[in-house]
């Protein structure tokens, strides 16, 4: 028994010796922003929030058909977040992730659920950020809360889709055309494999998560008429943002078929503040992804354009030409130029 003790007591006193070489954490690592609740009148509505008090707010609003955990699609880029201290919060949209679906629910519901959001998180002045189908939704908060607006960026954004075929088309149809899309969600997220998901390691496998959350996470068992909701949505005329003067960015590939930059533009030209407005060459829908890091130095208040040259990120002064960049430079992270991260 005592030789037992002996070397028990030897094996203890040698274990901080051989652990020497490990820092063990004192808090455990985030694995994602937890989806929280909010009751807005009959509603419940569904929010995260990655909580950095003090930092930049800013108010994502994901692409068509996403839920509230939409920001973890970029979290490829976290660190630089962190860096830059930018806050997300997102607040999720009738039909999708936890939240219900609600056929009277509209823009002007969502800017109501956006309030009260900011409001029980004390969150006065924001960066507006939306991508893709999100666009229309943020025109709407532009419209509602312009003086709120710290800075204001939108990446491959719609801002209507009035007159277009899906405006005209039955209903029912619609619901019938879309089950097999969203009841499959790596069908629905099928992104081109040479444009972000060559680069971003994991980010297809991703992507289909979000869309299992998005159309299956409550039990909708993949009902699409969340979906075919929120596209009708679309087909209203575009929220009128004249009364927004605080910094404007826009972001388009010129060969996104799928939201071109006239898209934009419609905003564009009725905004009062300081427009910059990049047109990116050759590049499709993946813009909104692809230039997230420029995006995040945009919503930190740093000017400049983001590039990598010889090897090194470094931010250059003043707006560069995509279409004429110096030899030996491309835009944005060194990992864009490497291949796969």
């Amino acid at each position: 028994m005592k030789r037992l003790l002996a070397a028990t007591a030897l094996l203890l006193a040698a274990a901080p010796a051989s652990a020497g070489d490990i820092r063990f954490p004192t808090r455990f690592d985030p694995i994602g922003s937890p989806v929280s609740q909010l009751q807005v009148g009959p509603r419940t509505v569904h929010y995260t929030d990655t909580g950095e008090a003090g930092w930049t707010p800013m108010l994502f609003i994901g692409g068509a058909g996403t839920s509230a955990r939409a920001p973890e699609l970029v979290a490829f880029l976290d660190s630089l977040r962190r860096q830059l201290k930018v806050r997300i919060v997102t607040v999720e949209r009738n039909g999708f992730g936890d939240t219900a679906f609600d056929p009277a629910w509209g823009f002007a519901d969502y800017v109501g659920d956006v309030q009260a959001v900011l409001g029980t998180l004390k969150i006065d002045r924001f960066a507006l950020v939306a991508i893709s189908g999100g666009g229309a939704y943020a025109g709407h908060i532009a419209a509602a809360m312009p003086q709120r607006l710290r800075s204001w960026h939108m990446l491959a954004a719609v801002s209507s889709m009035a007159g277009q075929s899906l405006c005209q088309a039955d209903e029912a149809a619609l619901i019938a055309g879309l089950k097999p899309q969203v009841g499959a969600p790596r069908v629905w997220w099928d992104m081109p494999k040479d444009g972000v998901s060559a680069h971003v390691r994991g980010f297809a496998d991703r992507a289909a998560d979000e869309g299992a959350h998005a159309f299956f996470i409550a039990g909708q068992q993949g009902d699409p008429r969340g979906m075919v909701a929120e596209y009708r949505r679309f087909c209203a005329s575009a929220a009128r943002v004249d009364a927004v003067h605080a910094p404007s960015f826009f972001y388009y590939g010129a060969a996104d078929h799928t939201v071109p930059p006239a898209q934009g533009e419609v905003w564009a030209k009725q905004a009062k503040g300081r427009v910059t407005f990049r047109r990116y060459p050759g590049e499709g829908h993946d813009v909104q992804y692809r230039h997230w890091d420029q995006l995040l130095l945009d919503v930190a208040g740093r000017r400049g354009t983001l590039v990598c040259r010889g090897g090194k990120a470094q931010v250059v002064p003043g707006e560069l030409d995509p279409a004429h960049l110096p030899r030996g430079t491309s835009l944005g992270v060194c990992a864009w130029a490497r291949g796969t991260g």
